[in-house]
């Protein structure tokens, strides 16, 4: 790029004013190398400079060098302006400490064994609790007297060999089995099982006359909610894809039509990543690639027909609607409490050599809720199944609708919390059960 001055000027040699041209050189070379090298600034800032020499040939080398600094520190400032406006530091954001708690359950009459899940449904007021030991969903009232109970175990119409997840809007509730690889659907009105929709050969394109290709895949771990099938508020299906292919999820309707792919796969994201390589990342504080495509959608309350992609490792927020348009989307800043997740395994991975990569997965966000104004709740994990790693407190994170991080809360606890946790917004509570306990806890928020 040439740098012009303007014709009625002359340029004067810069040891006329006590410049060497050493170091008029150098200087163009530091403000080129420190700014943007097509920047109109740029441009106009040495235009200016070079012809400011020729009406200070008075003034000391010293003086000259120190109004440079002062020039250059402000067109610097100027230039990072928007940058710095989207740059969230920590102690802008709110942080809050949730102390004190109640218990939620107090019918003598409803006998919990291990609830693992909650959701809360604020139109009905109706709390869902998913109980280990009764292969179902539970539906109880605010009283704590039961509404409905949905799916037992076993192999029939409805009946559940694996519960993974659950779902609801206001007619149905589903179920994720992914023992069977069926979501199941039911009506709210009776608690009966209604159809089911076999996602296996969906998401491993194969269909039903084809005995060929790959196996369906395994069942997803009852403490991870990432890459699995999701129910939207609209019953839109989303069916996660095999790592390698070119979206993270498939769009169905319930009859298994698919409707849009959703969230681009993420570049450098592998599951044949080697060992060694995965193991450096961690050791380093950074996300290896078999971690780098862990995400899972939150529904939009405020948006029936808009969803959150939560990328858990990286992390990322990712806004789409059904047709496969992304919205916007937005990094998480950093925070103490997610970075000492990240310092936690980087541990784990250097006093435990042997240990295998697979049960050292790169969690920070494991769960998210949002509410009726379309903000996001993310709640941050625990090192709750993470072996060798202390055990860390579990944290809300609150976004506004933008996806701009707005409040930190801290769920103080002398007990280890689940932390799928159920959300009443309009009476700012959130319900929450000790891990591998029958208690349900109310924090007001």
């Amino acid at each position: 790029m040439q740098f012009k001055v303007p014709v009625t000027q002359p340029v004067v040699p810069m040891e006329r004013v006590g410049v060497p041209q050493a170091l008029h050189v150098k200087i163009q070379l530091i403000v080129k190398l420190t700014l943007n090298k097509k920047s109109q600034t740029v441009v106009k800032f040495l235009n200016y400079y070079r012809s400011y020499l020729f009406r200070v040939s008075i003034m000391s080398l010293k003086s000259i060098c120190f109004l440079l600094i002062v020039m250059t520190s402000s067109f610097i400032t100027a230039c990072t302006e928007k940058e710095q406006k989207d740059k969230i530091r920590e102690q802008d954001v709110q942080r809050t400490e949730l102390n004190t708690f109640e218990k939620y359950v107090k019918n003598k009459d409803l006998l919990l064994g291990m609830p693992v899940r909650l959701k809360y449904d604020g139109n009905t007021q109706h709390l869902f609790i998913q109980d280990l030991p009764k292969w179902g969903i539970t539906e109880i009232d605010d009283s704590s007297t039961v509404i409905h109970q949905y799916g037992q175990r076993g192999r029939g119409p409805g009946e559940i060999q694996m519960l993974n997840d659950f779902f609801f809007n206001n007619e149905h509730l589903y179920i994720v089995d992914g023992g069977q690889h069926f979501v199941h659907k039911y009506s709210r009105e009776d608690g009966e099982h209604i159809s089911s929709l076999d996602y296996a050969d969906l998401r491993t394109n194969r269909t039903s006359s084809t005995a060929d290709g790959p196996p369906p895949p395994p069942p997803m771990p009852l403490n991870d909610n990432n890459n699995q099938p999701f129910v939207t508020l609209n019953e839109t299906v989303l069916i996660p894809s095999q790592f390698g292919e070119e979206f993270l999820y498939k769009a169905v309707n319930w009859q298994g039509e698919k409707i849009a792919d959703i969230a681009a796969m993420p570049e450098n994201c592998t599951v044949r990543e080697d060992e060694e390589t995965a193991r450096i990342a961690l050791k380093n504080k950074q996300v290896p690639a078999k971690d780098r495509c862990l995400t899972f959608p939150v529904n939009d309350q405020a948006n029936p027909d808009e969803i959150f992609i939560i990328y858990s490792a990286i992390p990322k927020i990712e806004k789409y609607n059904f047709s496969g348009e992304k919205l916007w989307e937005r990094e998480i800043p950093e925070t103490p409490e997610v970075d000492s997740l990240a310092i936690d395994i980087a541990k784990v991975a250097e006093e435990h050599p042997d240990r295998r990569l697979s049960g050292m997965k790169v969690r920070k966000y494991v769960a998210g809720r949002s509410n009726a104004d379309g903000e996001l709740f993310l709640i941050t994990y625990t090192n709750l199944v993470t072996r060798f790693a202390p055990r860390r407190p579990l944290w809300i994170h609150k976004f506004d609708a933008g996806g701009k991080l707005v409040e930190r809360m801290k769920m103080v606890s002398e007990k280890d919390l689940n932390p799928y946790v159920g959300m009443d917004f309009e009476r700012e509570r959130i319900l929450v059960n000790p891990h591998m306990e029958a208690e349900v806890r109310k924090y007001n928020f």
